[in-house]
């Protein structure tokens, strides 16, 4: 077991892609102790032949779709008349769109990539300090994760059988609290230095052309509504709302925005595949590497180290985050959730934490890895998109990072932020 661990925290290190990273890991493990390699094929089949984790890849081509036929400009420039007047200008209108496209592609790393590439750059224009443009853009982004529809919240489900139409609504009031807490960060810095963090290029309110924006953005903001609405009244599964949510991205792309053009269409498939591709690939290879560490029964080995510390429900939920937090910083959330979720979900449910509010937990732990050094994937994609020194990013990163830990703690210790609304639902 000490071997398999060992061997893949050495991969890591040295960069090797976490897919690749596992499997060679279970690899070593199983020919160490003479079993049949046969098993590592028929664990990565297992892991990625699930009906629930078919949502993933729906999602994800759903997301592409919006984000092609124009969706995104619609979406910011709704939050820029909505928001756009507030001191701190252009960073409240990046904050409250990656809110709204939250409810469209369900990831953080779309969100990331598709508003910072509007963002980063009208910011800069407007006087904003770049590397604080990206940081903005890189938090805000985290929200992608939160707000329903969630991949992670997809995958998590898949692993506990919990219902995922609760859990995407545990995420609403998290999501919220993480763009208010980060807007009213953004206020007070243009309040204390304009000249770097309000910009020189403002709307002034208008109702009007509000108005008119919100007609333009609402097929968009629609969709949340629909996937939600549909899981929650049995109509279809979270995976079918995928497939749901896709089409009717086709209908707005194609009838209503009519900017979905076939060469959009062709990139669409192929950015959609390959980021499927590589998710699936890391659902897949991590499915074998968390059955080795069963074999070795390395779940209640941690159970057994973590409750002989303590039973008290609130000290293991801290022991566990701390946990979580550390392999976030190492890992993509995806690997992380697979690896981490059949170890510590147990023990959450056996001291009486309730599975949705632990679920939020272990989502917003996760997605706070994203966001902090060594690995970072949040804090890479938007150095690429920006292209400044990712040195120059942390600078302003990590009052954000604090403001995010203060919510996920929040959630942690107060559950009825994530549990009021799915309390709501029979």
């Amino acid at each position: 077991m000490w071997l398999i661990i060992a061997i893949f925290f050495i991969l890591l290190i040295l960069g090797v892609p976490v897919a690749f990273d596992v499997g060679i890991a279970s690899t070593i493990y199983l020919l160490a102790n003479g079993k049949d390699l046969i098993i590592l094929t028929q664990r990565i089949f297992a892991g990625g032949d699930s009906f629930t984790l078919m949502a993933i890849p729906l999602f994800i081509f759903a997301g592409e779709i919006m984000n092609a036929c124009g969706v995104t400009k619609r979406i910011v420039g709704f939050a820029n008349e909505l928001v756009g007047f507030i001191p701190g200008g252009l960073a409240h209108v990046n904050i409250l769109a990656s809110m709204l496209f939250a409810g469209v592609s369900g990831s953080t790393s779309a969100d990331v990539a598709s508003i910072g590439g509007m963002m980063i750059g009208s910011m800069d224009e407007a006087g904003f300090d770049r590397p604080y443009a990206t940081a903005v853009t890189a938090a805000s982004a985290t929200i992608g994760s939160i707000i329903p529809p969630s991949i992670l919240m997809v995958l998590y489900s898949s692993i506990t059988g919990i219902s995922v139409g609760k859990l995407f609504m545990a995420g609403v009031i998290p999501g919220i609290l993480v763009g208010v807490s980060q807007m009213v960060y953004a206020f007070i810095k243009a309040k204390m230095n304009p000249d770097m963090y309000d910009g020189n290029i403002k709307v002034k309110f208008n109702l009007k052309r509000m108005l008119k924006s919100f007609v333009n953005a609402l097929p968009a903001l629609v969709m949340p509504a629909i996937i939600i609405g549909g899981i929650l009244s049995g109509v279809f599964t979270a995976t079918e709302a995928g497939a749901i949510a896709g089409a009717y991205g086709l209908i707005i792309g194609i009838f209503v925005y009519k900017e979905f053009t076939f060469e959009g269409a062709i990139k669409t498939v192929i950015s959609a595949a390959r980021t499927s591709g590589m998710t699936m690939l890391i659902v897949a290879s991590t499915t074998a590497f968390g059955y080795c560490l069963a074999i070795e029964k390395f779940p209640e080995q941690v159970s057994s180290l973590l409750t002989g510390i303590s039973t008290n429900p609130n000290v293991l939920m801290l022991l566990m985050i701390i946990a979580m937090a550390i392999i976030g910083m190492f890992m993509d959330t995806t690997s992380a959730a697979i690896i981490m979720v059949p170890i510590f979900y147990p023990i959450a449910a056996a001291v009486g934490i309730d599975g949705i509010h632990f679920g939020m937990v272990m989502v917003l732990t996760f997605i706070l890895g994203g966001i902090t050094p060594p690995v970072g994937v949040t804090l890479f994609i938007a150095t690429a998109v920006a292209k400044i020194k990712f040195v120059d990013l942390l600078k302003e990163m990590w009052p954000f990072i604090v403001l995010f830990v203060l919510v996920m703690f929040s959630v942690a210790y107060f559950p009825a932020l994530c549990l009021f609304i799915p309390g709501l639902i029979a």
